[in-house]
């Protein structure tokens, strides 16, 4: 489903050898000219580029658009069919980390819930990513060559040659017993396994590679413009879901908004307040956010966190703050090939509006205390 050859572009926001990368800046010539379908998922191109690359515009030359996401986020908006999937808390799945701990492990989950959408018919509720294309090659009569028809039935193949091994932490007389014990662990792993062959050695980038920015322009672009992930949402993965969106930066304790994070001094040099709403401004276009005026940024840069400005996503995600990446240079690391997040230069305008900053800070004023750090009682006038 994701070879190329077959003009099927694959965006998946997990790791795979045959996902095309979307950062890629010759995405748009690709979609426009040569992707006849285009499979997402678990991923955000739509506001997770920048915009220059043209992803959106781009996408409705694509006939045929398959979103699997249970959001209707910006991206799933522009697909012809969804597919919604489980939440990851109703589904199977194996993970092998990367880098690994240095012997043999595999993670297994479980569902922890009952689908919420549990018989609302054939045709309704939702399904396991990997389910749902078994059911697709089942109803195409494709034969895949697997042991199972369901992802259980898949994993629990995987892990009967693991049952076979007789070593690690989970052994057991029987399968029951081991398929059992690696969901009660988690997984299952062996720390007395040596590893075969040589390790390869880490490649070296061919060159160092002087920083490229955008071309300063006195008196307009001034500022380096660093965009940051959100401690709560993300890259605005999370932007539909209320609790991450009240999580505090760590720094800052900002949340539910956009803000720029400028220089103390040149705050006060453009006479900034925080809460001032201000219009940031590339070549690219531009974005408003609130003033944050902040001690430990350089006098040169300013810094915006990731993951608002949605223009689908439910209400806590819909019509907030502003999406950063919609103002970000197209300029790549020559070396890597990688989109250059940091390579935009921006100017700062103060607009003739304010608005309160939502932040997690105390504002009560602490106790008085004496000498010894002892509170001192406060009473009323009449005791």
């Amino acid at each position: 489903l994701v070879e190329m050859r077959d003009t099927v572009l694959a965006c998946s926001g997990r790791k795979s050898s045959k996902t095309t990368d979307l950062a890629d800046a010759s995405l748009v010539t690709l979609i426009a000219h040569r992707v006849g379908r285009a499979i997402e998922h678990a991923c955000r191109s739509a506001p997770g580029l920048p915009g220059t690359l043209g992803f959106r515009d781009a996408s409705y030359d694509v006939p045929v658009i398959v979103s699997f996401s249970n959001i209707m986020d910006d991206t799933t908006a522009m697909a012809d069919i969804v597919l919604p999937e489980h939440n990851s808390f109703e589904d199977w799945g194996t993970d092998t980390p990367d880098a690994g701990p240095g012997y043999e492990i595999v993670g297994f989950q479980q569902p922890v819930v009952r689908p919420f959408f549990e018989g609302r018919g054939e045709h309704l509720g939702t399904r396991g990513f990997a389910d749902i294309l078994l059911a697709a090659a089942q109803g195409l009569s494709l034969d895949l060559g697997l042991a199972g028809e369901t992802h259980k039935d898949i994993l629990q193949g995987s892990a009967e040659k693991l049952f076979a091994l007789n070593r690690g932490s989970v052994r057991a007389g029987d399968f029951k017993s081991f398929w059992n014990g690696i969901l009660q662990r988690g997984g299952w792993w062996d720390v007395n396994a040596k590893a075969s062959g040589g390790v390869p050695a880490p490649q070296r980038l061919p060159k160092a590679e002087e920083p490229r920015f955008d071309p300063a322009t006195p008196g307009r672009f001034n500022f380096h413009l660093s965009p940051f992930s959100s401690t709560g949402i993300g890259e605005g993965q999370g932007a539909h879901i209320p609790w991450l969106q009240a999580t505090p930066d760590p720094i800052t304790s900002a949340t539910w908004l956009t803000w720029v994070e400028i220089n103390i001094q040149i705050a006060e040099d453009l006479h900034l307040r925080e809460g001032d709403v201000v219009r940031v401004t590339s070549p690219r276009g531009s974005i408003e956010a609130l003033a944050y005026p902040h001690p430990g940024i350089p006098p040169d840069v300013v810094a915006i966190p990731m993951g608002q400005g949605h223009v689908a996503g439910g209400r806590y995600a819909e019509g907030r703050g502003a999406n950063v990446f919609s103002i970000l240079s197209d300029l790549t690391d020559e070396s890597t090939g990688a989109l250059a997040w940091s390579a935009t230069r921006v100017g700062i305008e103060k607009l003739d509006k304010w608005v309160r900053l939502p932040k997690f800070e105390n504002s009560v004023q602490d106790p008085p205390e004496d000498e010894e750090g002892l509170v001192i009682e406060v009473t009323s006038d009449d005791s």
